[in-house]
């Protein structure tokens, strides 16, 4: 990899993509965290969606949260029940904007489902949906090879954080559950 020219050894690629991580979750808000952890521990029901790479985050946090005794699932999987009043959506997409993502919340808040907006625009229309913005700020990041955004391309960094934060989220609802590890293994899929 060239950074300025230069060229950079492994090493200090993912150094830089690890501060840029850091650079964007520095910044999460504390009390939409404590919100969402709120939010999801009283949902009788929590469904995921996002498309592309943010919906694979979300997929990977839908199975954690089943790991550690909560019903969740898939938005699009031919098993997902119907969403209803008392429920969550978490809905991820860097821009906010992505068409199928706000169809998908607009249906949830037909229902009468909470809708939690993991995204990079708090003022974009699906924020304007959602009950909960979790704001991952990616278009502040500033590192010392750039000044302006990530060295990554397109949406790397917002699906990275993404992915680091929803696993915060897991360790602190595995604490407040009091979950063992001996349960999640039972609860982990023994089908592979």
């Amino acid at each position: 990899m060239k950074i300025g020219g230069n060229s950079i050894g492994i090493k200090n690629t993912t150094q830089i993509i690890l501060d840029e991580i850091h650079s964007v979750l520095e910044k999460i808000d504390e009390k939409a965290y404590e919100e969402f952890l709120s939010s999801i521990l009283k949902a009788k029901n929590i469904f995921v969606t996002g498309q592309g790479r943010s919906g694979l985050v979300s997929r990977t946090f839908a199975m954690r949260l089943t790991h550690i005794g909560l019903n969740a699932y898939c938005v699009g999987d031919a098993t997902t029940p119907n969403i209803d009043k008392g429920d969550l959506l978490v809905a991820c997409s860097s821009s906010g904007s992505t068409h199928i993502t706000r169809y998908i919340a607009g249906l949830a808040k037909k229902s009468q489902a909470a809708i939690a907006a993991v995204t990079s625009h708090k003022d974009s229309p699906l924020a304007g949906q959602a009950d909960i913005i979790i704001e991952l700020p990616v278009q502040e990041v500033s590192t010392n090879y750039k000044h302006s955004g990530s060295i990554q391309f397109r949406n790397t960094l917002f699906e990275q954080a993404c992915l680091v934060y929803l696993d915060g989220v897991i360790l602190s609802l595995v604490n407040k559950l009091n979950s063992s590890e001996k349960d999640m293994h039972k609860r982990h899929s023994n089908l592979e």
